[in-house]
């Protein structure tokens, strides 16, 4: 079998049908891939009973670091419906946002959906798992959360962060990753 985990390729979000997120995911692996399955853990009833599930963070959708010389393969996956594009050229996603997104589950924060937003303060994270990101905040329930976004899919989640951990920034709201992000990026 073709192995493509050494690929230094481009994000690409991929639109899978509808509840196959994992399902794609597992194969993407199988082919060797690289992929990114956000997943946000949330409480479902069923019957009478409470459950903890893990659920994607963006319904319908899969990130896979891949070349577009070697994307037919995965458009091939029975999961797979189309990569996302504009008429027939598929675009990357921003890998800074990507690694954002990484940094915030890898840290077991708590993210959740919001609305896809590009205003707000600018500011700087300091310190904990997110240290190096910048983006902006938004006060909700009386809290500081940082926005993450997805530019490529128009859509936004926030995190919960320490307000001590933030510095105003005098650069523009978005996020970049200094440190192993920005090493990674060169």
């Amino acid at each position: 079998m073709l192995s493509h985990s050494g690929s230094s390729g481009e994000w690409y979000a991929f639109r899978v049908r509808p509840r196959h997120e994992k399902a794609a995911s597992v194969q993407m692996r199988e082919q060797g891939r690289v992929e990114f399955l956000p997943l946000i853990r949330e409480q479902r009833r069923w019957g009478n009973r409470m459950a903890q599930v893990d659920v994607p963070l963006f319904a319908g959708y899969i990130f896979c670091q891949t070349e577009r010389s070697t994307m037919y393969s995965i458009l091939n996956l029975p999961a797979v419906v189309d990569v996302v594009r504009a008429g027939s050229h598929p675009l990357p996603a921003d890998s800074e946002e990507i690694e954002g997104l990484k940094r915030a589950i890898d840290g077991n924060l708590h993210l959740e959906p919001w609305n896809y937003t590009e205003v707000g303060q600018p500011v700087c994270i300091k310190r904990g798992p997110l240290a190096g990101l910048r983006g902006i905040v938004v006060e909700v329930r009386q809290t500081q959360r940082l926005v993450l976004s997805v530019s490529l899919l128009r859509r936004s989640v926030l995190v919960e962060i320490d307000r001590d951990a933030i510095a105003i920034a005098d650069q523009p709201p978005t996020l970049l990753a200094y440190g192993q992000a920005a090493a990674g990026a060169q």
